[in-house]
């Protein structure tokens, strides 16, 4: 018998952020694992069908996604309410009382409502809703709250009292990598991402300087790029747009380089925000089961799955001639290919499945 399970996030769609893509991986991967899964969001599009999340995302399994809107509202702190409790109804109509929850407001209220919830969280928290969840760490609350971090230092910056906690990194699915014999592009190299400060359009802008016989091609919402329209950048340095995370990964095979050029401050979509050590990125797992090679900037926060000259290239993202030197070697060579073999063996270890397999154990 499958076992029904209510997901909330706070993003709507269609979506372009990594946010969306691991929320709907992880509903793909409890309902693979015999859970009824659904998934309510503050909106979606009507004419935005599942079977085309399904195309887009490269999902296996079907669940359901609930709106809870009419229309895409702007989620300021009382609609975050209001939200909750039509998700409080839903829960009653259904009689389901487990929870998996992004989103910081309800899973603390369902909590205090006596449902069992889990919170995952991935970076530190602004305004009220930082003053919020220091409610969690009450024993009223805290009883009902297992929580799921992405790493263990956010247990200390977020003050996290509860001792029902998990870390766990990120992931991927492995199975959506489909190797395709093209023709690699010549002297370029591939990044996705976000373009916000510190996720390395800093660094590119310099390569790009620095070489201009290569070209760099970026894909990602040019939105998310402050000075997009004003800033002077190299012809080199290509803004290919966001692609679907389908078309993505079918990009990525013209490509033999994958940069993953962080700063040493690092930003989100979430103002003042440094999220430098205790991240993990989703497109790392992305570029390991690609099988390509990764040069990245040499950060603590995931050295324990980038191994130096083993899986990927690590560098200072300050000594900016070394990353030249070995963009020129893994370009004009093949003695840096045995990297991505490597990577795809290690990311084995960094499933979905795998993922939500933890999540039981540690709290069944």
């Amino acid at each position: 018998m499958r076992k029904s399970l209510v997901y909330i996030a706070d993003f709507s769609l269609p979506n372009m952020s990594a946010y969306a893509l691991h929320v709907l991986k992880m509903c793909d991967a409890f309902s693979e694992q015999k859970y009824s899964v659904k998934l309510i969001l503050p909106y979606k599009k009507k004419s935005y069908s599942f079977n085309t999340v399904k195309k887009e995302f490269l999902l296996k399994r079907k669940f359901e996604i609930i709106s809870i809107f009419d229309e895409k509202k702007f989620f300021f702190f009382l609609t975050r309410f209001f939200f909750t409790f039509k998700i409080i109804t839903y829960l009653k109509e259904k009689r389901i009382r487990n929870v998996y929850s992004r989103s910081i407001v309800p899973a603390i209220i369902l909590s205090l409502f006596n449902y069992n919830v889990t919170l995952e969280l991935h970076t530190e928290m602004t305004g009220f809703t930082k003053f919020f969840f220091k409610i969690s760490n009450l024993n009223l609350i805290g009883k009902n709250l297992k929580i799921v971090v992405i790493n263990k230092k956010l247990i200390k910056l977020l003050n996290i009292k509860n001792k029902n906690i998990l870390i766990l990194d990120d992931a991927v699915d492995s199975r959506d990598f489909k190797k395709s014999k093209v023709k690699i592009l010549k002297n370029t190299c591939f990044y996705s991402g976000s373009f916000v400060r510190g996720k390395g359009i800093e660094i590119i802008k310099k390569l790009a300087q620095e070489l201009p016989e290569f070209n760099f091609h970026l894909y990602g919402n040019v939105k998310t790029l402050i000075n997009y329209k004003s800033e002077n950048f190299p012809k080199n340095m290509i803004f290919k747009g966001y692609l679907t995370y389908n078309k993505l990964l079918k990009k990525i095979n013209f490509y033999k380089i994958l940069l993953m050029p962080y700063q040493k401050k690092i930003g989100v979509l979430i103002k003042n925000t440094n999220v430098q050590s205790y991240f993990s990125p989703l497109k790392m797992f992305d570029y390991m089961a690609a099988g390509k090679i990764i040069i990245a900037s040499d950060l603590k926060v995931y050295k324990h799955i980038l191994k130096n000259r083993i899986n990927s290239i690590l560098i200072d993202p300050n000594k900016i001639y070394l990353w030249v030197r070995f963009i020129k070697s893994a370009s004009s060579s093949n003695n840096l290919n045995y990297l991505g073999k490597n990577a795809i063996k290690d990311v084995l270890g960094y499933q979905w499945i795998s993922r939500i397999k933890k999540i039981q154990k540690f709290y069944d």
